[in-house]
């Protein structure tokens, strides 16, 4: 298991909000710019759109930007 699964585990313990129902429940990660992110992957039937949240910012844990989306 390499650390970047290792440290999602960890985070998933945390996402108990409501929202994190519309998504895939496995983010992917990427990297854009240099930049970690986890990619939400919406799972409303005939959407499909992505939703990606920076680790390295203040606020990496924030749903704001889920919400929006949904």
């Amino acid at each position: 298991m390499s650390y970047l699964s290792a440290n999602t585990g960890q985070l998933k313990r945390d996402w108990n909000s409501p929202i994190y129902a519309f998504f895939s429940p496995s983010p992917t990660i990427e990297y854009v710019g240099g930049r970690c992110s986890h990619v939400f992957k919406c799972t409303t039937k005939g959407c499909g759109k992505t939703v990606r949240r920076f680790l390295d910012k203040s606020d990496a844990c924030s749903t704001g930007n889920l919400h929006k989306h949904v």
